[in-house]
């Protein structure tokens, strides 16, 4: 790596860096790593129904394709410029996720994870220098190791090495690996940057800050801080601190991994009967569940919806309802319950289904709830039961290879037209044995 630390006093001490790792295109590199003949084509990934594009190597976006968009507007495209195109394979992209997580740990003393590509390493007492080189070290173990290229921002405070990652990412002279400490130049990107960007900086916040001639995080920079803490929030004014280079986010929000977990399909063959819809939707929830228990969260709230199709001149009928929960769960067998309850609720007979889905949300990373006089609390057993059963049964399905399913969820998963419609997934390389790449 050819860039320094962009500091002339490089002997100074920091009591405190972060360097923000995010792996670049993190799923198309996942479905790369084993199909190198893809490195120099364009190559997207779609949602779990192929229904959309959530994404793309930096070939497609060359090709103007956005994130969200529907694969049926873009299908002259795909064949005019032989994009390769596969359906999201989160098992895969899971197990590398955690295998990075894992290297990363095993070279520094302190990683936060944030996401399933995104994670902060915490350095302490070092020049920018060391800070610089740490990372260069870090980005290098990580692409060699793991195969997937990584971008690496370098900051005093977490908001600013989002802001550097970034950097890092588009600016192809910085070779992936960008530190922002010189004041001058981290004015110079910010006066760049809509207010909107700004991690932690929301919609409806940006149109607020926007309406009051904030429009830049160069102007969020040098704004009244007090101000704006007493309008709005405290995190808008620990946003301003750490865009000056303050550590104020002294650890990430318990719940930033994950808000909410949707999970929604189109139907290709539109479902009419109350069994077909139910079967549909409790495979939605076993899904959503499982993926509940891998980031290790509970939910309090779920919300199931049911639709026709906007595009048919046939009556239409939609409806959406949600039932919380008495206390936070990850149980499938109690969110399938849920599922089927609310559905014999909205569901009206006489109508042709062209969607549905399922969202659990008010997520926790904890059992802790303010418990309710009427109702009965489960008692330690009870909970070590419910976890032994779902550990059991996420073990056989994506360990062992089999397919254990619940009654409610109609036949099993892979056979039935209203599940996942992935024709075009990738082998599972890492997770199952008998998809292991054969090199010989």
């Amino acid at each position: 790596m050819a860039q320094s630390a962009h500091n002339p006093q490089h002997a100074v001490v920091l009591s405190k860096v972060y360097l923000l790792i995010d792996c670049n295109n993190f799923f198309v590199s996942c479905e790369r790593l084993f199909r190198p003949d893809l490195l120099k084509r364009p190559v997207l990934v779609l949602s779990n129904n192929d229904g959309c594009v959530i994404a793309r190597s930096p070939e497609v976006k060359a090709l103007g394709i956005k994130m969200g968009t529907p694969v049926f507007e873009i299908k002259d495209l795909l064949v005019r410029y032989r994009v390769v195109c596969f359906s999201s394979n989160f098992n895969l992209y899971l197990d590398i996720s955690n295998r990075i997580m894992r290297l990363l740990e095993s070279m520094v003393a302190e990683v936060l994870v944030y996401s399933v590509d995104e994670a902060f390493v915490v350095l302490r007492k070092v020049t920018p220098q060391e800070a610089f080189s740490q990372a260069c070290r870090l980005k290098k173990a990580v692409e060699r190791t793991i195969g997937i290229p990584v971008s690496i921002g370098v900051a005093t405070s977490k908001t600013l090495a989002k802001i550097a990652s970034h950097q890092a990412k588009t600016r192809p002279e910085l070779q992936g690996v960008y530190a922002l400490f010189d004041p001058a130049e981290q004015i110079h990107i910010l006066h760049q940057l809509p207010v909107g960007e700004i991690w932690g900086i929301g919609r409806r916040l940006s149109e607020k800050l926007q309406a009051l001639h904030i429009n830049s995080a160069a102007q969020l920079y040098t704004a009244d801080a007090t101000a704006l803490k007493q309008r709005f929030s405290i995190t808008l004014w620990r946003t301003i601190q750490e865009l000056r280079g303050n550590d104020e986010i002294k650890e990430l929000p318990p719940e930033h991994q994950q808000h909410s977990i949707m999970w929604s399909r189109s139907f290709r063959d539109k479902l009419h009967t109350k069994e077909d819809l139910s079967s549909a939707l409790c495979n939605f929830a076993a899904k959503a569940a499982q993926r509940l228990r891998e980031l290790k969260l509970y939910t309090r709230l779920v919300t199931i919806s049911i639709r026709t199709s906007y595009f048919t001149q046939d009556k239409q009928y939609h409806a959406a309802l949600s039932v919380s929960f008495d206390y936070p769960t990850s149980d499938s067998r109690i969110i399938l319950s849920a599922v089927t309850q609310l559905l014999s609720r909205i569901y009206r007979p006489g109508f042709a289904y062209a969607k549905a889905g399922i969202v659990l949300s008010d997520l926790t990373t904890t059992r802790t709830h303010q418990n309710d006089l009427f109702v009965p609390s489960l008692s330690r057993n009870d909970l070590l039961r419910s976890d032994n059963l779902m550990t059991l049964l996420d073990e056989l399905n994506t360990r062992s290879g089999a397919k254990v399913f619940f009654g409610a969820q109609g036949k099993a998963p892979q056979q039935t037209s209203a599940g996942s419609d992935k024709r075009l997934l990738s082998p599972e390389y890492t997770t199952n044995f008998k998809e292991v790449p054969d090199l010989f």
